[in-house]
């Protein structure tokens, strides 16, 4: 018996050819897809571009009702110089001997590396530069203000909340003194803020730093940075010489306290000579030559206490922080457009939407007609 299989033909001799198999597709079935696709799109256009153009207009009004303003962007790059400490803590480490204070371990400096970003954008430092009043456009603001009046926080986050929309702040105030409203209010600028801004060291092996920032109005962008570096570089200069300031003032208060001792030691010498002018006896010339040692004694050590504090004043200036500005703003700023794309997303979504329904209608009539 043969056990060949033969190719089925039909009563006419016409040899056929199997059917394909489920995974495969022949090119005619697809050309017949194509046709029939094609006539669901001619009985559903109208669907499919109504559906379309009501997700357009609806993406069109929301960019209508919420347009984003414009960001403006700016840097400024600075050097950070340490001050020559090294004179200066020489100077306050024999002052600290002389009246017998130690050094101790040194503390780790806030101003280096990783440290400095930080701190630059830390909430005391950004308040400090807020509670500050600057001239913008001729005109004076306290900047915590102008940035209520022109960064976009009282449309954006304060649009329901009446109380806050109409906020100002009276007057330069430190945080002590904020009513608990003022601290919410320099809470949630803050927090804008700290979006707004970054601090970061373009290059690792270099001592450079830039800070950058991101605001909705020109000149808030550039009055901010720069104050805001301005804020850094004093509260720099007060850390950083703060041992040496405190040194000097107590240097200061003890020339003051000697000045005071010796005016009185001098008083006492002149009245004792005017009223003894004829004195022969040796206890009155013991009395005068003690008020005499006495004065020359409290002399020196005003005049070396003098000494002393001037030195102090050289080091408050050889430890000064030297901040030097690199690249300052320059304008005009950079201007970011944000591209709106609610009326893409309307556009796909109502494509979508149409083919979902048009999906679902010839569902519908395929399986009326089979009944």
């Amino acid at each position: 018996m043969d056990s060949t299989k033969t190719t089925p033909a039909d009563p006419n001799g016409m040899v056929t050819r199997p059917p394909l198999p489920p995974d495969q597709i022949s090119p005619k079935s697809v050309v017949l897809q194509l046709f029939k696709l094609k006539d669901v799109v001619k009985r559903n256009w109208k669907l499919l571009l109504i559906l379309t153009a009501i997700g357009g207009s609806i993406g069109f009004i929301y960019d209508f009702t919420h347009e984003k303003k414009p960001i403006y962007n700016s840097s400024i790059t600075f050097n950070l110089g340490g001050g020559s400490s090294g004179g200066g803590f020489g100077d306050l480490g024999a002052l600290a001997g002389a009246f017998g204070l130690s050094q101790g371990a040194s503390d780790a400096n806030i101003f280096t590396g990783d440290n400095f970003l930080i701190y630059a954008k830390s909430r005391p430092v950004v308040e400090k530069t807020l509670m500050q009043y600057d001239t913008i456009n001729g005109k004076i603001y306290l900047l915590a203000n102008y940035y209520i009046k022109y960064s976009g926080i009282r449309d954006e986050e304060w649009e329901e909340i009446d109380t806050l929309r109409a906020f100002t702040f009276p007057r330069a105030k430190k945080p002590s003194e904020y009513t608990k409203t003022e601290q919410d209010v320099m809470s949630q600028i803050y927090t804008r803020i700290s979006t707004e801004m970054s601090v970061t060291q373009p290059e690792r092996k270099s001592s450079f730093m830039e800070m950058s920032c991101g605001m909705q109005d020109e000149m808030l962008t550039a009055t901010f940075l720069t104050s805001h570096l301005k804020t850094i570089e004093e509260d720099y200069r007060k850390k950083e010489t703060k041992k040496t300031r405190e040194m000097y003032d107590l240097l200061n208060s003890r020339a003051d306290s000697l000045l005071g001792v010796l005016s009185g030691t001098e008083n006492k010498l002149a009245r004792y000579m005017d009223q003894n002018q004829q004195m022969v006896v040796a206890q009155g010339r013991i009395t005068e030559n003690k008020l005499t040692r006495n004065s020359t004694f409290l002399t020196t050590l005003y005049y070396q206490a003098l000494q002393s504090a001037d030195n102090m004043r050289l080091s408050l200036i050889r430890e000064a922080p030297l901040f030097t500005i690199i690249e300052p703003v320059s304008f005009p700023l950079y201007r970011q457009v944000k591209t709106p794309i609610g009326m893409r997303i309307g556009i796909a979504l109502g494509v979508i939407l149409s083919l979902i329904v048009v999906f679902m209608r010839e569902t519908y009539r395929s399986i009326m007609r089979e009944e």
